[in-house]
């Protein structure tokens, strides 16, 4: 084969392969930044409908779904807020230190998996296990000064 046959089957060649990637580009779904349903979280989330019910109407409950009072709560909220928070961005919301913290005592109380605490609250997996152990880093600096080992 001469040369010029080898060049324009290499031109053909690189032009179809060209034409196929450009469809595969356009063939390939846009992913999902946050699902439908978890967006929905502040309106129908654990945090927003369930813990709140319990608060105001079945204190024993409440304290049997995150083992400790309304009380022990809201201060140890208070201790680890600063610790825990995260600013919003223009792309999403950042989860509340309020469901965050709610999020890690009721995986403590009941050792449930994340993939339940995703359906629970409404946060997804992946996210509920990087901030577990932030919370709990946080949980335990500022009670150090209580613990006596």
């Amino acid at each position: 084969m001469s040369d010029a046959v080898v060049r324009a089957g290499v031109v053909v060649i690189s032009m179809l392969l060209r034409q196929e990637l450009e469809k595969k580009k356009t063939k390939n779904k846009k992913r999902i930044w946050v699902r439908d349903w978890i967006a929905r979280r502040e309106k129908y989330g654990a945090s927003s409908t369930l813990i709140k019910e319990l608060k105001d109407e079945d204190t024993a409950s409440y304290r049997n779904l995150l083992r400790m009072d309304v009380v022990q709560f809201d201060n140890l909220l208070q201790m680890v807020y600063e610790l825990i928070k995260k600013e919003d961005t223009q792309m999403r919301m950042a989860i509340p230190p309020k469901t965050k913290l709610e999020v890690t005592l009721r995986y403590l109380a009941t050792g449930d998996s994340f993939k339940s605490l995703e359906y629970l609250f409404r946060v997804p997996e992946c996210t509920i296990s990087l901030f577990v152990p932030e919370v709990l880093t946080a949980i335990s600096q500022v009670l150090e000064p209580f613990i006596k080992v």
